[in-house]
């Protein structure tokens, strides 16, 4: 897996992630698409939603960013303004906060 670093910063207070407009267009993440949130060691992956899977699902919004669910929150023990790395895997078609 060969992965691009976007950005590292702090997570607001409500933990939301903003995706580069370009970079969502080339893994053909359109504004008011959903997107699969899966989790794995304190790594989130954002891909494109694959009907008929139980994956957790988000809406992009106008500002081509994503709520991270509540319940991956919990599990990753995610605090306000935690640092973050937000990386392209273009290999596989995702975005991966890697916290």
């Amino acid at each position: 897996m060969q992965l691009e670093k976007i950005r590292s910063k702090q997570l607001p207070k409500r933990p939301v992630v903003y995706m580069p407009v370009r970079l969502c267009e080339e893994l053909e993440i359109c504004v008011g698409e959903k997107v699969d949130i899966t989790y794995d060691n304190q790594q989130i992956y954002i891909e494109k939603a694959c009907p008929g899977t139980t994956h957790n699902k988000r809406y992009v919004t106008d500002t081509n960013s994503i709520n991270i669910p509540k319940e991956i929150v919990r599990e990753l023990g995610i605090e306000p303004y935690q640092p973050y790395s937000l990386f392209i895997d273009k290999q596989n078609n995702r975005f991966i906060i890697s916290l």
